[in-house]
């Protein structure tokens, strides 16, 4: 500071060292396949790590479970029926599975807190690994840019093979080992079935995850049988021989006893009627919809009424030719529910009496009445008909809605005579007129969709009655419908035990091992573990240590065991010691990134040993060290003639050299007893 006006001056002086603030040491990075990858803005989200904080926050950017639309189902009638393996297909009956979404729910189930994904491609897509830019395998290297992830996992790469497996942990732990602060938690591949000869899920881990940079990362086996239940309807069982071959449903009803056939019968015309509900809400003139319209989903129509208005909003431009798409999306939706109604009514002979019933009940609902014909007076408005399309006119609208003439479904002889909805929707651009229009929809649209929601359920009411009565009835249906169940409940363990090291690094802290806790929303591990099996898992030539998850009696389901795959490596065995050892460098890096080009002098050096050691004395007091004084818990060297030499420091380089005596977990607690012999 110049002195040259006279006055008072004010100086501060720093007299504290800079602090080390220690890095977040839980964050993982889910990379895997979601239902969708859209952003608030529209935006795609493929091979973009993103924040979320909850399981609410994942479904509003990436969408929900993948919901199959079949199952093949092994039916061997030459073994007393017995059911065989399980398949889930997706729409084209491809078989697919994908783990993404319930292993983040395991995540949050176990104490995970905020994490990052990374969506590689969505539903139905084929797992894949891909390259550096496409699949799994695109989505870790995409990681390699951001500095927050702590932990890597990849819930879907059990669908790959052994050898791509292999490939994708050697390239994420590779990874770990360039940026040396994260860490990886990897699944095995068959971690559902128990070690037999030739097939042993550890073994071949074993041989096909390398030899590089094993510190960085753990295994963890078995599967896990979660408590989520997946939703099977006897419609959807595709029942296949052993030699995969289909099974007519001849030989399925040859099954059955005369009463469960007739019940069979009866189940089948109610899901042709749900059928027909669905096919009669027809919205096939939309385009490039954000999403389909079906069985599955038909409850949801304020979710669809949402979607589309999204859509609306990510219009490209405000230029009318990209508005009028989206919004006749939202159009078609509201009037292919109107029309559904009277398709129903016309074809009333060919229904059920109980969906007859609710449709004749809302044809003369005044409720109803009033909804349709402020649908059809909303659509006649000048903003609405030119958003729709150019030239519209209100005869046009009438013309759509004409089968509605002189029935109970409008109050008035004819749509023609409908009066116009007077709202003024005009906004500043089309967008804007897009989204003020169809807040006047809304009401409507919600009475319209409670309606054929209404009829929908009474269709399935049917449906639904007779498939449990032929579950609980019939003892091959209903273990098929349990296997499948009993499959779609297994689930890899990474998403689980990332939780788990949350909890712990919140709880207790980085330091300690992640092993000896209860899982949650867990029934069991898919494979029972002893201790033969977990000995052979634990210790092996090879070093790479599987860490069993096993079921004890009166304790639940533990994780039992907190080693890296660098098992015969005294300084990297165990995972607490890594994930501090990454805390800790991480966090020192940081906080001495400030001292870059300052002068490299015992004042310099004086301040960053004092910042580093501040940091290691919070930790050994905290107990992340071992040793009765800091002296034994940790040391810090600086200083020319003790880590540099001059040559180091005309060459610009300040070398510290740190030590930390981290805390070991008792992996193996030896009571020895003894005779002790009389004394008196």
């Amino acid at each position: 500071m110049n002195y040259t006006t006279p006055g008072v001056f004010i100086e501060e002086i720093s007299v504290f060292p800079p602090s080390v603030v220690p890095v977040e040491t839980a964050v993982p990075a889910f990379v895997g396949y979601t239902e969708r990858a859209t952003g608030a803005d529209g935006g795609s989200l493929n091979r973009v790590p993103t924040r979320i904080s909850s399981l609410l926050d994942f479904e509003a950017r990436f969408g929900g479970g993948f919901r199959p639309a079949a199952w093949n189902v092994q039916l061997d009638t030459a073994a007393g029926n017995a059911i065989g393996a399980v398949t889930p297909l997706d729409d084209t009956l491809a078989a697919r599975r994908y783990y993404m979404f319930t292993a983040l729910r395991q995540y949050f189930a176990n104490g995970g807190g905020p994490c990052f994904v990374v969506s590689v491609g969505t539903y139905p897509a084929q797992v894949s690994l891909g390259t550096s830019t496409t699949g799994l395998q695109g989505g870790v290297e995409a990681l390699r840019g951001i500095d927050a992830p702590t932990l890597i996992l990849f819930p879907d790469a059990v669908i790959l093979s052994d050898v791509q497996q292999g490939s994708l942990h050697k390239a994420a732990l590779a990874q770990c080992g360039d940026l040396q602060d994260r860490f990886t938690i990897m699944d095995l591949r068959s971690g559902n079935a128990a070690p037999a000869v030739g097939t042993d899920p550890a073994a071949i881990f074993r041989s096909e995850a390398g030899t590089e940079n094993l510190r960085y990362g753990a295994a963890y086996y078995p599967w896990l049988r979660t408590i989520y239940e997946a939703e099977v309807h006897f419609r959807d069982l595709r029942f296949r021989t052993p030699a995969d071959a289909a099974i007519a449903d001849a030989v399925i009803d040859a099954l059955l006893g005369q009463d469960e056939q007739d019940l069979l019968t009866a189940m089948r015309a109610a899901d042709a009627g749900v059928d027909a509900v669905v096919a009669a809400v027809d919205v096939s003139g939309w385009t490039n919809a954000p999403i389909t319209l079906g069985r599955r989903n038909f409850r949801e129509m304020a979710t669809h009424f949402n979607a589309l208005l999204a859509d609306i909003e990510a219009a490209p431009s405000t230029n009318v030719t990209d508005v009028r798409p989206r919004f006749g999306n939202l159009v078609i939706l509201a009037r292919a529910i109107t029309m559904g109604l009277q398709t129903l009514q016309a074809g009333a002979a060919g229904l059920a009496a109980e969906i007859n019933l609710a449709v004749t009940s809302l044809s003369t609902d005044s409720q109803v009445q009033a909804a349709i014909d402020g649908l059809i007076g909303w659509e006649k408005n000048a903003t609405v008909r030119t958003l729709v399309a150019a030239g519209r006119t209100e005869p046009n609208v009438a013309t759509d809605y004409a089968a509605l003439d002189g029935t109970t479904w409008i109050s008035v002889a004819n749509t023609g005579a409908v009066p116009v909805d007077p709202a003024n929707y005009a906004g500043a651009d089309n967008i804007e007129s897009a989204l003020n229009a169809a807040a006047g929809l809304r009401s409507h649209f919600d009475r319209l969709s409670a309606a054929v929601t209404a009829v929908f359920d009474a269709a399935d009411f049917l449906s639904r009655g007779g498939e449990t009565r032929l579950f609980a009835g019939h003892s091959v249906m209903r273990a098929a419908r349990d296997r499948v169940i009993h499959e779609m409940s297994l689930q890899p363990p990474s998403g689980t035990i990332a939780g788990i090291y949350a909890m712990k690094d919140r709880n207790q802290g980085v330091w300690v091992a992640p092993a000896n806790v209860a899982l949650n929303e867990v029934i069991g591990p898919a494979v029972k573990v002893n201790d033969a099996m977990q000995g052979r898992l634990n210790v092996t030539s090879t070093g790479k240590s599987v860490n069993a998850i096993r079921a004890f009696t009166g304790k639940g389901t533990l994780v039992w065991g907190a080693r890296t795959l660098a098992g015969n490596d005294n300084e990297w065995r165990y995972i607490n010691v890594r994930r501090f050892f990454n805390m800790a460098e991480e966090s020192i890096r940081k906080a001495s990134e400030p001292f870059t080009f300052e002068p490299n002098v015992a004042a310099t050096w004086v301040r960053v040993k004092a910042m580093i050691e501040n940091f290691l004395t919070i930790q050994w007091r905290q107990g992340a060290l071992m040793g009765a004084t800091t002296g034994q818990a940790f040391f810090v060297k600086v200083g020319l003639g003790e880590t540099m030499t001059a040559e180091d420091i005309l060459e610009g380089r300040m070398i510290v050299e740190i030590g930390m005596a981290v805390v070991r977990p008792a992996e193996f607690i030896i009571l020895k007893f003894s005779h002790k012999m009389q004394e008196t």
